[in-house]
């Protein structure tokens, strides 16, 4: 697409994060927990859960935004998300988030395989079953693709300069 539509970064992040705080997102999270059926996934505490899956999820976007953006706007991404989750009382979710961050920029590795090695291990001790893993790499991957999908139509803008 040769046009696409300008949208402010900051407006950007506060729409995806109330989506990533959204009780109906919760739900959808703990069908596919639920779906799992997985021992060690059962036995991991819910809020738990819910608080690496949206680590996940905000990481997911904010690499997606660092990829189809500028170095400003990815910046300013990265400082509205950490503002975000402290003005909201969400600051363990960001600290959450940074490991994965890191488990995904692991040189020489799928750094979505690496999120989801980090994931098993930070919730269940690294005993969530294959399949378990495998769905959620899945569900990671497809949660990126749609990302990187959006911004073929939306070019984030930042109000620095």
């Amino acid at each position: 697409m040769l046009f696409r539509k300008k949208q402010d970064v900051d407006d950007y992040c506060t729409a995806s994060l109330k989506v990533l705080f959204s009780a109906d997102r919760e739900k959808l999270w703990d069908q596919l927990r639920l779906a799992c059926s997985d021992p060690a996934l059962s036995e991991a505490v819910k809020r738990d859960y819910f608080d690496h899956i949206r680590a996940v999820m905000i990481e997911l976007v904010l690499i997606a935004i660092t990829k189809n953006s500028s170095m400003e706007v990815g910046f300013d991404a990265h400082v509205f998300v950490e503002a975000y989750c402290r003005d909201h009382g969400f600051s363990h979710i960001d600290e959450i988030r940074r490991t994965y961050s890191q488990a995904f920029g692991f040189p020489g590795q799928d750094g979505v395989a690496s999120m989801v090695a980090s994931f098993s291990r930070q919730l269940a001790d690294g005993q969530l079953r294959k399949e378990t893993t495998e769905r959620h790499y899945v569900e990671f991957y497809a949660v990126l693709g749609c990302l990187l999908d959006e911004f073929k139509s939306i070019k984030l803008t930042t109000k620095r300069g």
